[in-house]
């Protein structure tokens, strides 16, 4: 029987006690209301008609036993306030949101780039009255799907339209995961995600593990955040890439626009993706002060749906409705050098597409739509590179590291934006693979050597990581496997450096921020940053 939460909540209105129950496990046979009621009250000693669940705060999936999968939960239960208490469960604090005092400034702040961090940033500002200016370089996220098809189709790339560049930043066009969520109703993470929900996203994302939105909902949430930010006196301007920066006595007054056009401004919010190495070299040759940073690059790793349900299933619930496309984690370190393999951005049910932003460079991502159903699952399997691999001390090094990598990808894949591709059993040197499988890229594969596009350590880690997990997950260290070259852009190999305020430590007035800053890795985190970073200034 479907369970009416409104109809439970209003029958015990009066009850004023609300408690925390943790460590819920609820058999994935049994997942419903019933049985969080049933078992909250046997921990709680109550019938379960006497508590209603009112919250639910986390859920997570334990895979340990594939003899029985149980979901890890904790619950909100309120009950009569005379219950005593024995067990002392934590009381529920409702968060209190704080009312956002109108600000005042002088000149309207300035966002630049309008991805998850230029996008949180200007909903901050606009809760306290402010009305932002901000530049993206690409454009409006229906038009840029409109590019990124027909780069596709065509094999044209707009260098300022594509999965990088425009409306929504580079995690508009992946499996829009959201990882960096707390256990906490008061943490800045949480009101990232109540956000989504305001604009669009399932209520579930709120306390699901690992909760994930899909590119197709993502678009239409950045969508709904354009409007909003419209709609309250914000201002934005597409097919505006920032080009100079003003600069007078070490306090930034302003910025110049596709070279032609001045705005200025006392707060300067700099929310580039990690792509943006152009704008990154011309702040350098400004002299705003910025540093070396570690990065990860590899290979995108395929395997048929199928065979990572199984590998993560088992027979028993491979499957079985509910689960949806398996997701999985693996990492290696060599803690002798330092260097670890991991793998990252797991995109299951989903596909491998061509992100390149640059003419001859290829790089690639993943990505899944919010009903994971495609007949293929893939991750970046990435090694960490440490400042010392980029041999050179300029700041930008890493930019030519990656470049370096990019380009022999393109080459290799033919270059027509083919991507290079290799069964793992023929990069491990072993007889009996079929070649070239059916992959999920659409821009076509063509047989490569991985040993060709990467410097020797890369392949050395990757070499050892798959023999170590051989004898553990041997559906992933098989002939189903195929490998993809290249992914190089997990994170920026440039932080421009801030103090605690958020601001450049040598350029006033100027407030990196995201993931182009170098100071977060992914869609939760840069949406976090950037509240902080508002906030720093307005409170």
């Amino acid at each position: 029987m479907r369970y009416n939460w409104q109809y439970r909540n209003e029958e015990r209105r009066s009850i004023a006690l609300e408690l925390v129950i943790n460590n819920i496990q609820i058999p994935v046979e049994k997942d419903g209301m019933d049985e969080y009621l049933r078992l909250a009250g046997q921990r709680m000693g109550l019938a379960p008609e006497e508590i209603t669940v009112t919250k639910i705060l986390s859920k997570a999936l334990d895979l340990r036993s594939q003899e029985q999968f149980y979901y890890k939960m904790s619950l909100v239960v309120s009950t009569d306030d005379k219950y005593p208490n024995g067990q002392k469960f934590s009381p529920y604090i409702h968060a209190e949101t704080a009312e956002k005092k109108t600000a005042q400034m002088e000149e309207r702040p300035i966002i630049v780039g309008f991805g998850p961090a230029g996008m949180f940033a200007a909903l901050e500002l606009i809760s306290h009255g402010l009305k932002p200016l901000i530049f993206e370089r690409g454009k409006k996220i229906e038009e840029r799907s409109v590019d990124v098809e027909r780069f596709i189709k065509e094999r044209k790339l707009n260098p300022e339209s594509n999965i990088q560049f425009g409306e929504g930043g580079a995690g508009s066009y992946s499996d829009g995961k959201l990882f960096s969520r707390r256990n906490n109703n008061t943490s800045t993470v949480n009101r990232v995600l109540k956000t989504f929900v305001k604009f669009g996203a399932p209520p579930e994302i709120e306390y699901i593990s690992k909760p994930h939105l899909g590119t197709d909902v993502l678009c239409e949430i950045v969508r709904n955040i354009r409007l909003h930010v419209l709609e309250r006196g914000g201002d934005i301007y597409y097919g505006s890439r920032m080009t100079d920066i003003l600069i007078t006595g070490g306090r930034a007054r302003g910025i110049v626009i596709n070279g032609e056009q001045e705005f200025l401004s006392s707060h300067i919010f700099i929310a580039l993706g990690h792509s943006a190495r152009d704008t990154v070299e011309m702040m350098h040759t400004r002299g705003v002060a910025m540093e070396q940073r570690q990065i990860s690059v590899g290979v995108r790793i395929e395997h048929p749906v199928q065979t990572i349900n199984l590998m993560r299933y088992g027979k028993k619930y491979n499957g079985f409705p509910g689960l949806g496309a398996a997701t999985y984690s693996l990492n290696h370190t060599n803690r002798k050098i330092r260097r670890g393999v991991y793998t990252f951005c797991m995109c299951p049910g989903g596909e491998v597409v061509n992100a390149s932003s640059s003419e001859e460079m290829l790089v690639l991502n993943g990505m899944s739509y919010s009903d994971r159903a495609s007949n293929f699952s893939n991750g970046a399997l990435v090694v960490s590179c440490h400042p010392s691999d980029y041999k050179s001390d300029s700041p930008l090094a890493g930019f030519s590291f990656q470049k370096d990598i990019e380009q022999k990808a393109f080459q290799a894949g033919g270059g027509n934006w083919s991507v290079p591709a290799q069964n793992l059993m023929d990069f491990l040197g072993e007889k009996g693979s079929t070649g070239v499988q059916e992959n999920s890229y659409k821009m076509g594969a063509v047989p490569a050597d991985m040993r060709e596009l990467f410097p020797e350590f890369v392949i050395s880690e990757l070499l050892v990581a798959f023999h170590k997990w051989r004898g553990e997950i041997p559906l992933f260290i098989s002939h189903h496997a195929i490998l993809l070259g290249a992914e190089t852009r997990t994170s920026s190999p440039v932080r421009i450096c801030r103090n605690e305020q958020f601001e450049s430590v040598n350029t006033k007035n100027l407030y990196p921020i995201g993931e182009g800053a170098g100071y977060t890795g992914g869609i939760t985190s840069s949406a976090a940053d950037a509240i902080k970073a508002v906030e720093a200034q307005l409170l």
